[in-house]
């Protein structure tokens, strides 16, 4: 038995196997925003907004209902840039998941506590690769909240 002939195949055979592995990464889906709203995606959710006086806000979001979304994949705290970049779009200069906490009633709640001014340009993103109970792998939707809307007058 010629054990050198035997080292190369195997070598070989676990040099095809990594490339082919390595080959085999998951493809991102495009996210796209969708157009409707809360209403038309029966989504029933609540943002409330606690101004500190101390420049800083809590944000605290309750999911009622996923509506037409449902299942989400996640929910996330989003900031964009405040410069466009070169095609067009936007950089985020934050992107966090909301760890959302299932409550005594079924409902779901997550929070973050983050300063007025980026809380200012802050939005909630409700994420899904499904919509009306069709998945779509390769796509992603996202239901956006602007926080803006729902900011108290600031605290002196």
């Amino acid at each position: 038995m010629n054990w050198l002939g035997i080292w190369k195949s195997l070598g070989a055979s676990l040099l095809a196997l990594v490339v082919v592995a390595g080959s085999c990464q998951q493809a991102n889906a495009i996210g796209f925003p969708l157009s409707e709203s809360k209403e038309e995606l029966k989504l029933q959710y609540e943002v409330e907004v606690t101004d500190h006086g101390t420049g800083r806000v809590t944000v605290v979001f309750t999911l009622q209902d996923e509506g037409r979304m449902k299942p989400l994949d996640e929910v996330q705290f989003y900031i964009p840039a405040q410069k466009k970049n070169a095609d067009g779009g936007y950089y985020a200069d934050l992107v966090v998941s909301m760890e959302m906490r299932e409550m005594e009633n079924g409902q779901r709640r997550g929070r973050v506590h983050i300063l007025r001014e980026l809380a200012e340009r802050g939005e909630i993103w409700l994420n899904t690769h499904q919509l009306d109970g069709k998945m779509t792998p390769l796509t992603r939707w996202h239901h956006v909240i602007p926080v803006a809307k729902h900011l108290p007058e600031p605290k002196e």
